[in-house]
């Protein structure tokens, strides 16, 4: 597998909601449910737990040695989710996406 597929496949993974793909519903990132949530560092961290778990998969499948996520707040309700992903042939990938928040009232 190249690097630039394995770069498409944790775009996919972060980008679509888990349950869009009727035929593997176990696909995909749940950020959607930290819509409902009020920004705090639980909320960060879940982001975070999110992230990883949208690409245990390629772990699993051996296309990733490992995944590093990290969350922080740009706005009182927006995280930036990074995450740095090393490749079994040594290569790093890197994808970084926003996801939306309750603002603290």
């Amino acid at each position: 597998m190249t690097t630039d597929q394995i770069k498409e496949e944790v775009q996919l993974s972060l980008t679509v909601a888990k349950g869009s793909f009727y035929k593997k519903p176990e696909f995909g990132h749940r950020f959607k449910e930290l819509a409902r949530e009020v920004a705090s560092e639980k909320t960060r961290s879940r982001a975070e737990t999110y992230a990883a778990e949208a690409l245990q998969w390629m772990i699993d499948y051996k296309h990733l040695k490992s995944v590093v996520s990290t969350a922080s707040y740009v706005d009182s309700d927006k995280l930036q989710v990074h995450v740095e992903c090393v490749a079994y042939n040594g290569d790093v990938i890197e994808f970084t996406r926003f996801v939306e928040v309750k603002q603290w009232p």
